[in-house]
């Protein structure tokens, strides 16, 4: 029997498959350290295998995956670091993004193996997902995730605020474990922070901020911002970050909680993923698909998503800016009317 010829070209599915060697190419040589020897000293795969004890075939051809993708270059038999492996691939660099790259992977793999089971409507245990929160290694991977632009372009904004200086009392409310509060306490001598997370985060966190100096003003509190009240007119600001998706549903009355919290003047900053940002068009559906697979409908919040049960809630004077090194995300300041 004879087979029809083909109309198109399998290529992009053949494609996307291949990627998916890529990622764990990449995955793997963060977690064997590969990008530090070549940070201390470029050299041929043969060398770079004896150092690592590996074979030098296998190894030269997952250096050249990393070449495609931009992670390292080949001059000659020379392989060495791109600039942008340098900056987040080396674990001595500030900026190193090796747990926030396994975290990432670790959800990939978890949904992909999940993915069937949950198209049809099975779910995840939020509260498992709630309880990694606490994880030193969730902490440190979210924190590195932030330092891809997001923390540093933050706080640079918000220490600009006209209304910046005359803060006292602030809340964070899933800051990132404290280190928003803490860069913004840096630019602030008089600013104190209330962090509010879930019971099981509060205790590893304030750990981790009074480690780093900070113990004497910053308190951790347990909250929830879906079902807890806010104390009334206790801040100056109150500061979210990559939170609020989890309460889309009720928006409004959320801003109304955080509008009697503050004090009159007072500012709230919401810091979250936005479809108007710089992300890749691939990174945001990704993203999404997580998300929902996750039980949340949406991981984005535009300015008109956000702007509109802000104005009901009783907020207006609206500033705002993109953070991120691909202002993927937006943070929006309002002010309480």
């Amino acid at each position: 029997m004879p087979f029809p010829t083909p109309k198109t070209s399998l290529a992009p599915v053949e494609h996307v498959l291949m990627e998916s060697i890529s990622a764990q190419a990449i995955i793997d040589a963060v977690r064997m350290n590969l990008f530090d020897h070549l940070s201390s000293q470029p050299m041929p795969a043969a060398v770079l295998a004896k150092a690592m004890e590996l074979k030098t075939e296998p190894l030269e051809a997952m250096l050249d995956v990393l070449v495609d993708r931009h992670l390292l270059t080949l001059d000659g038999k020379i392989y060495a670091n791109t600039e942008m492996t340098e900056e987040y691939l080396v674990s001595a660099s500030p900026l190193y993004q090796g747990k926030a790259l396994s975290l990432q992977h670790g959800h990939n793999e978890l949904l992909r193996k999940s993915l069937p089971t949950l198209l049809k409507g099975g779910t995840m245990e939020r509260e498992k997902t709630d309880e990694s929160w606490a994880e030193a290694d969730t902490m440190d991977g979210t924190l590195q995730h932030a330092l891809n632009g997001q923390l540093q372009m933050a706080v640079a904004y918000l220490k600009e605020l006209p209304e910046f200086a005359s803060f006292r009392t602030m809340a964070d409310i899933g800051g990132n474990h404290g280190h928003y509060s803490m860069e913004l306490l840096e630019h602030n001598p008089d600013l104190t922070s209330a962090i509010l997370d879930l019971p099981n985060v509060t205790a590893p966190a304030m750990q981790r901020c009074t480690a780093l100096g900070y113990g004497d003003r910053i308190t951790c509190e347990p909250f929830d911002l879906r079902s807890d009240e806010l104390p009334e007119e206790a801040y100056d600001f109150v500061f979210t970050s990559h939170i609020l998706y989890g309460c889309v549903d009720d928006l409004e009355n959320v801003f109304r909680n955080i509008h009697r919290s503050l004090k009159a003047g007072g500012c709230f900053a919401s810091h979250h993923l936005s479809r108007e940002g710089g992300a890749s068009r691939l990174y945001q559906t990704s993203v999404e698909l997580i998300t929902r697979l996750m039980g949340y409908k949406t991981h984005f919040l535009s300015g008109r998503d956000l702007e509109e049960p802000l104005t009901a809630a009783g907020f207006g004077n609206f500033t705002h800016t993109f953070t991120g090194c691909d202002g993927q995300t937006l943070l929006l300041v309002a002010r309480k009317l």
